[in-house]
């Protein structure tokens, strides 16, 4: 059986520029990977230039009655965005908005105890936020529709203290142990309200005060100049119990991935590290995608049932997001050597490039 060490939070994931890696269970008070000491190929460089490398992102995920999707943010140093996409669960239909931002100092906080995420946009509210001594975590938004999409407006609320909240941290070479990879998970379940307004095309079904499950993910990094990565999302119930996972792959192996790396399940609150994986979907991303290790813990397919594609461009920087919702098959286990059996079990992947 795979294990995988877990530890206490450190104070600081860098100190004296030296980076503390491992799994980590509990409340990471800061997710903060600057002053790093020569993260580029042992040469010496100014903390500025350095510092730009650092591309931060915040990922929710919310499965509430027929709908699941994604309100992801984006800081790219120069702009953010933030990108919402949702799928009626029965009828495959896809709801995807957007909002950009201008300059700011940081558009994703570092405190993990307190902090919020937001697009100010009329048209775009969107609003993740975090206070663990109030026991509050919540996420907003309300969006105007057009010609095309109807208007949104949802609220979810979630709190640290009930069941199945679990709160893991990984920090992980990327690829080499000079650079890092930090993350934050958390799998809360939520509460609340997701609506929409009624239009000629379609009468879609309001969810009102709702039990669902979610999982934030919040991410920081120091990026390649061209990077590839991938990741699988689900969070629901199975024979009553509160099942969350996120699994990534990279173009590039991150050295020790065995002992050091972000994959991640958590069953009514209780985590258990996952070994590396191979996603691999050889007929295209809108097909089949296979995911297994070499550990006989995980053994997925996941079948894509529509997609959303997204590609920004400002001067040299490009980014392009494709989130896919799609249902889950297969077994995934628990260190304590259960079987989670997954069936048409509903779920998200994301494939990302990123060029700076």
């Amino acid at each position: 059986m795979y294990t995988r060490e877990i530890k206490a939070p450190p104070e600081r994931i860098i100190h004296n520029g030296k980076i503390e890696f491992g799994t980590f269970e509990g409340l990471l008070s800061q997710l903060d990977i600057r002053g790093v000491r020569t993260p580029f190929a042992g040469f010496p460089l100014p903390t500025v230039i350095t510092n730009f490398r650092i591309q931060s992102s915040i990922m929710f995920l919310f499965n509430v009655g027929s709908y699941i999707g994604t309100v992801d943010f984006f800081d790219h140093k120069i702009f953010g965005y933030a990108d919402i996409v949702f799928w009626n669960k029965k009828t495959d239909r896809k709801y995807s908005y957007r909002s950009f931002m201008g300059p700011r100092r940081r558009f994703i906080p570092h405190n993990m105890n307190v902090g919020f995420c937001a697009s100010f946009n009329k048209r775009r509210y969107i609003r993740i936020s975090w206070d663990h001594q109030r026991d509050r975590l919540s996420m907003i938004f309300n969006l105007k529709g057009d010609s095309s999409r109807p208007s949104v407006q949802a609220a979810f609320v979630a709190h640290y203290t009930m069941p199945p909240m679990c709160e893991v941290a990984t920090v992980v070479p990327a690829p080499s142990k000079r650079r890092c990879s930090a993350t934050y998970l958390a799998t809360p379940q939520i509460h609340g309200t997701l609506s929409l307004e009624k239009t000629k095309r379609s009468e879609e079904v309001t969810q009102e005060d709702s039990d669902g499950l979610g999982l934030l993910s919040i991410n920081r990094a120091y990026y390649n100049l061209h990077s590839i990565s991938e990741f699988i999302i689900a969070s629901g119930e199975i024979d009553g119990k509160k099942f969350s996972f996120q699994m990534f792959t990279t173009q590039e192996n991150a050295v020790d991935s065995d002992n050091i790396n972000g994959n991640i399940l958590c069953v009514d609150g209780k985590c258990t590290p996952l070994p590396p994986v191979t996603i691999t979907h050889p007929f295209g991303l809108s097909k089949k995608w296979v995911i297994q290790d070499f550990e006989n813990m995980v053994d997925l397919t996941f079948t894509p049932a529509s997609d959303n594609r997204r590609n920004v461009s400002f001067f040299v920087m490009k980014s392009q997001l494709t989130t896919i919702f799609g249902t889950f098959e297969g077994v995934v286990k628990t260190k304590d050597g259960e079987d989670i059996v997954l069936h048409n079990f509903e779920g998200i992947a994301k494939n990302q490039l990123l060029r700076l």
